[in-house]
């Protein structure tokens, strides 16, 4: 059973961005503790599917680097989503062939355990959107923007199944969708598929 997980980091009121594109006020809250949880559970994905404004920031963070949370990104397999690119060049990197509802149905089909989806905001709008994601981690910092860019864009019923507060005011919650199978499943499946259960 495959779990699609989308991890995003917002501001109190709902934002991912200013409304002008910065996401600079996440950074004050990256304590060890936080990052050390980011490493794990970027780890345990198996695939990371991306917008293509988020493949180009990652990709030009990451693609030149090395270190543990570089070498993660770079290992990981990664599908990118976009209408204007034609070729892609971040190792491990290919371009999605199909819609996003066709590439996760592939995926499941072909029992990938754990998929990953980072954004950017409009490709998380539109795979929530269209009930596409089982599992959410939202990254709530202590800042209220007052606009920006949501990361939500229509109704979208979710049940908290985890909670952590970090030293700098950053609270992780972890949601599955109303419709996603249980938990208990999914996390099961995916301890299976990596050995760890």
């Amino acid at each position: 059973m495959t779990l699609v997980q989308l991890g995003m980091s917002v501001s109190i009121d709902g934002y991912v961005s200013t409304p002008d594109g910065r996401n600079d006020w996440v950074f004050p809250n990256f304590d060890d503790e936080f990052m050390a949880d980011t490493m794990q559970l970027l780890s345990s994905l198996d695939t990371v599917l991306l917008g293509r404004v988020n493949y180009e920031e990652q990709s030009a963070s990451w693609g030149n680097t090395t270190g543990p949370l570089a070498d993660i990104m770079n290992n990981v397999p990664k599908i990118v989503f976009s209408n204007t690119l034609h070729s892609v060049d971040w190792v491990n990197a290919r371009l999605a062939t199909g819609t996003p509802e066709e590439e996760i149905a592939r995926l499941r089909d072909e029992g990938v355990p754990t998929v990953g989806i980072a954004g950017g905001a409009r490709f998380a709008q539109y795979v929530s959107s269209h009930g596409l994601v089982d599992e959410y981690t939202l990254n709530v910092h202590p800042i209220a923007l007052g606009a920006g860019m949501p990361v939500f864009a229509t109704t979208v019923p979710l049940r908290l199944v985890g909670s952590k507060v970090y030293s700098t005011g950053l609270i992780s919650n972890r949601y599955a969708a109303a419709s996603a199978p249980d938990r208990e499943t999914v996390g099961a499946a995916r301890d299976r598929a990596h050995g760890t259960a």
